[in-house]
């Protein structure tokens, strides 16, 4: 055995080929289960059953409709297949809906590919090969070319044994879906049952779910329960990637179920009205795809109706392939790496398919052009360190948040790997559960020095600059960057701090001459008025413009040189230690002070004593208990500090 897959096999071709009838020869069931079905003897809806390939291989064949009238149909049901089973008729050969289901199955990239010719049991040998014929045109050029090619009758039996084999060889061949990444399954049906509630069934397309999980209906944002778990009415466990399977939910109305909604593991992805992908335009589509074109967009089982806008020309023809913008009347719930097809609005047409790059972002703006060519050209080569470094470097100093990285395709496990590659390597920096782009980071980083010169100078005799302020005028606010920056000014030297204040190049404040000597008459006036504070109408004397006056008496009070008694009253600090000693020792003698002690203690007039002892209470040096005032826990603390 060479290992278990679990894969889903999609059918595809025109009408009355004989898909159906080839799936009930290979699996036991038959997938029309509508009256109407049986009535017209064509496939309208979906169709399911399991299928047994052998070599441990668990796989569903999804059976799709193949009337003109029912491609939507066909491509929600193309939409998450692993290998695909092109059906011919021997009698017919390749038809409009063969050439058309073809395409899609191109553009959805699936990733094999196996052609059953039926009916041979109506033709000869000589149709037969030229059906054949008709099938290696139609792969030529293509993934799919050399693609096994199968003669099969559902009526006889003939090449049924040679078709599994080749179903069996194409499924070991691929690779097996990622189970450890997070659960993920687009709904395609939806109904209620008595006694059980709500039934979706859908393809996981990643990860597992078990009995009693809590999940997400996206784009609805509800939270549910799994009640049950089912695969083709057998009741289990677990359902896993690849499977076919049906979930019975408690928290949901089967009405707010829609078609293309997505069970998802909670916080995974969330819906958006914008996606940005790259957009492979079909050889069939006319005259291509210009900007603004409404579009019908089928991803994950949904059809959304939108417009497409083209970022760079304006046009893709037909046959090329571009960067665009899809706008969407609904959200669409997608991740990076989705693939999508696109129809025309009106004939609906296939006309283009592709893949999700960016499934959340911004408008596209003209003047943005070049980083998001940037981004999505990052993200569409697919290496991981490429993508994350292409993400930090996008979201600029607000940074990219690491529990975002699974909605870029990046499993849990390959984004922390790449987070931390990437940080040993020196290109991202992660910060609290963000990650930044270390050269974006680096000038933001001279851009905060640069910022707190200019303030500065705009304030030359402050010391540095207040630390809020600083924050703001950065616009680094709402980013763990800022932090970080200033602590690593820090750790290196480079920024220094006192009292909520940052400065650059030094701790210490540089003044001019003509500063200092006007600081130096500013103490000296302070000094010589003794206890009697120096008002500012006095210091305006020396200094008469506000502001400097301001910042000067702000630098002596920092250096310790003066302290603001009052409103506008200043002391020298020499003469408040002696002043508080005072106090202290006259509170201890007489268990309290009034306004009379500290006029004779210190010769005031109740004009200075009053607003002295008011200071004195909002420091804490003092209690007021009525017009007397006791020993608050500063003085009792023993200090004038």
């Amino acid at each position: 055995m060479s290992g278990e897959r679990k894969l889903i096999i999609g059918t595809s071709g025109h009408v009355d080929h004989g898909k159906t009838e080839i799936v009930k020869a290979l699996t036991g069931r038959d997938t029309d289960r509508l009256r109407e079905e049986k009535e017209r003897g064509i496939s309208i809806v979906l169709g399911f059953a399991p299928i047994d390939l052998g070599e441990g291989i668990t796989a569903a064949v999804v059976d799709v409709p193949g009337h003109e009238r029912f491609v939507k149909t066909m491509v929600s049901g193309a939409v998450g297949i692993d290998l695909a089973l092109l059906v011919v008729a021997a009698d017919e050969g390749v038809m409009p809906q063969t050439l058309e289901h073809f395409e899609v199955l191109r553009l959805l990239g699936v990733k094999g590919l196996v052609v059953a010719i039926t009916k041979i049991d109506l033709s000869d040998e000589e149709l037969c090969s030229l059906v054949e014929g008709e099938v290696r045109e139609l792969t030529a050029g293509t993934p799919f070319a050399g693609a096994p090619v199968v003669r099969t009758s559902a009526v006889t039996g003939a090449g049924l044994d040679d078709l599994r084999a080749r179903l069996r060889a194409q499924a070991l061949a691929l690779g097996a879906r990622e189970a450890a990444d997070f659960f993920r399954m687009p709904v395609d049906r939806a109904w209620t049952r008595s006694g059980i509630g709500t039934i979706v069934t859908g393809t996981v397309w990643s990860g597992e779910v078990r009995k009693g999980d809590e999940l997400v209906v996206e784009p609805l944002a509800r939270t549910v329960r799994v009640r049950e778990v089912h695969s083709f009415d057998r009741s289990l466990e677990a359902a896993s990637a690849g499977m076919r399977t049906a979930l019975a939910l408690h928290g949901v109305k089967v009405e707010e179920t829609e078609i293309g909604s997505q069970i998802l593991a909670p916080g995974a992805l969330e819906g958006s009205l914008m996606v940005n992908a790259r957009l492979e335009v079909s050889k069939l589509a006319g005259d291509g795809v210009k900007t603004r074109r409404r579009i019908r967009f089928h991803h994950a089982a949904s059809e959304i109706i939108g417009r497409v806008v083209v970022l760079e020309g304006g046009t893709i023809p037909a046959g090329g392939s571009g960067y665009v913008q899809l706008r969407l009347e609904k959200p669409a719930v997608a991740r990076r790496g989705d693939r999508f097809i696109v129809r025309s609005y009106s004939p609906q047409r296939v006309i283009g398919g592709g893949t999700v790059l960016d499934p959340n972002p911004p408008k596209f703006r003209l003047h943005a052009a070049a980083a998001t060519a940037a981004l999505l050209g990052a993200l569409d080569r697919g290496a991981a360190g490429e993508a994350a470094l292409a993400l930090a470097a996008s979201a600029g100093p607000a940074g990219f948040p690491v529990s975002m990285l699974p909605r870029y395709g990046f499993s849990a496990s390959d984004g922390a790997s790449a987070v931390r590659s990437l940080e040993g390597a020196g290109g991202l920096l992660s910060i609290d559960g963000r990650i930044f782009d270390a050269a974006s980071a680096g000038a933001s980083e001279r851009a905060l020095h640069d910022l707190i010169a200019r303030m500065s100078a705009e304030n030359p005799l402050l010391w540095g600059v207040d630390r809020e302020e600083l924050r703001t005028r950065s616009g680094l606010a709402g980013s763990p960057l800022f932090e970080y920056l200033v602590e690593r000014g820090r750790a290196a030297g480079t920024l220094f701090f006192k009292g909520g204040r940052v400065n650059a190049g030094g701790g210490e404040r540089r003044l001019s001459p003509a500063d200092r000597a006007a600081l130096e008459r500013l103490e000296e006036r302070i000094r010589n008025g003794g206890f009697e504070f120096a008002s500012r109408a006095d210091l305006l004397a020396i200094v008469p413009d506000e502001k400097r006056l301001a910042s000067y008496l702000h630098i002596l009070a920092e250096q310790g040189s003066a302290v603001r008694v009052s409103s506008d009253g200043y002391l020298h600090a020499e003469h408040w230690g002696r002043m508080i000693d005072s106090i202290g020792a006259r509170i201890a003698e007489r268990g309290s002070l009034s306004v009379g002690d500290v006029k004779e203690l210190f010769g005031f007039s109740r004009k200075f004593a009053v607003p002295l002892l008011e200071h004195l209470d909002r420091e804490g040096f003092t209690r007021r208990e009525g017009d007397a005032r006791t020993a608050g826990p500063r003085l009792r603390g023993g200090g004038a500090t």
